[in-house]
């Protein structure tokens, strides 16, 4: 398509989305195409599209309480985690992207409810972002306070490809008999596979009784614009697909859709050395696991009280639990073991 064909089928979009909100995919790839073809263009369209915007506090609960994907990926890592810990005494939980918290806030409230034998608990929170640190230990303190054995959290800044070899292994206690990672929409950050392996090796090292990993599916790592492009709306689309499903007034759907919006500008509008979001379909994640000396646990517990949702949950033969819509696996979670 010509540049000024693409500029007409991008402003017809424009137009046309306040009453055919189901048009906002393709105006967001739109965008980000023409952002490819001609990065230098003046993008007026963002100003059109930020009516669609709702405040980050409102998105960020929306997200994380109401986005079937985030709720049910914690709820179905956080079960595995509890199954681990539950007849520990002395246990730790290094979370690889803690974030602002709320996957552990999530694990505390299901351990209280469940009977245990923990006597101290230690969370070791791996964030590069000092200010979503400080809210999550003031969360996990909060939290801590109604738990019925004692909690240690641990802060480690950086990003984790800048970790020095051992600093890992510092954040643990000299004394625990079971040890938990967890890393949820992490690792896909990392710019490079040699990158990606590394950490998986540094992991391993540190001998977890139970290594969660919780990663989008998709290539993005794709080197072929075209291809990549392809691969990104077959992703989104079946994301866009859920958001439609949900029971959230039309300005919380257009909302999360602008959210993901960012990520189409990443995958597809920018330069491959300025892109962040490098996803990975799941043979690549159990290759990483593999050649780390990780052994996949295929068997998943699955909560019986998760919300309904329009997505279907497979155990798929190479061990992994996907997470699809109309066929499309947009995230996978495995479970490995470095025994």
């Amino acid at each position: 398509m010509a540049l000024s064909g693409l500029e007409e089928q991008l402003q017809a979009h424009l137009l046309a989305i306040e009453t055919q909100p189901e048009l906002l995919l393709d105006a967001l790839f739109l965008k980000a195409i023409r952002d490819h073809v001609q990065p230098q263009a003046n993008s007026h369209e963002h100003l059109y599209l930020q009516r669609f915007e709702i405040p980050q506090i409102v998105l960020f609960d929306v997200l994380i309480n109401r986005m079937p994907f985030v709720v049910m990926s914690h709820a179905i890592t956080n079960r595995a985690m509890v199954n681990a810990l539950k007849t520990a005494e002395k246990a730790v939980v290094m979370d690889v992207g803690i974030g602002r918290g709320i996957q552990i806030v999530r694990l505390f409230d299901e351990l209280i409810k469940t009977e245990n034998r923990l006597q101290k608990l230690t969370i070791v929170g791996v964030e590069p972002f000092a200010e979503a640190v400080a809210f999550a230990e003031t969360q996990i303190r909060d939290t801590a306070d109604k738990a019925p054995f004692a909690v240690e959290f641990v802060p480690l800044i950086s990003l984790v490809e800048e970790l020095a070899p051992d600093a890992l292994a510092r954040t643990l206690p000299t004394e625990y008999d079971r040890f938990v990672i967890n890393s949820s929409l992490t690792v896909h950050h990392l710019p490079t596979a040699p990158q990606r392996q590394a950490l998986f090796q540094q992991l391993w090292s540190l001998q977890p009784d139970l290594f969660l990993l919780t990663e989008p599916h998709s290539d993005h790592l794709e080197p072929d614009w075209r291809q990549r492009t392809l691969n990104a709306y077959s992703h989104y689309g079946a994301a866009f697909g859920v958001i439609d499903g949900l029971d959230i007034d039309p300005t919380a759907k257009n909302g999360l859709k602008m959210f993901f919006g960012r990520e189409i500008d990443d995958v597809v509008g920018n330069p491959d050395d300025h892109r962040f979001e490098k996803h990975q379909e799941a043979g690549q994640w159990i290759q990483y696991l593999h050649e780390s000396g990780f052994r996949l646990i295929p068997e998943f517990d699955i909560p019986v009280n998760l919300p309904p949702s329009p997505i279907r949950l497979r155990t798929q033969p190479g061990g992994f639990l996907a997470m699809e819509h109309e066929g499309i696996n947009v995230l996978s979670i495995f479970q490995a073991t470095s025994r």
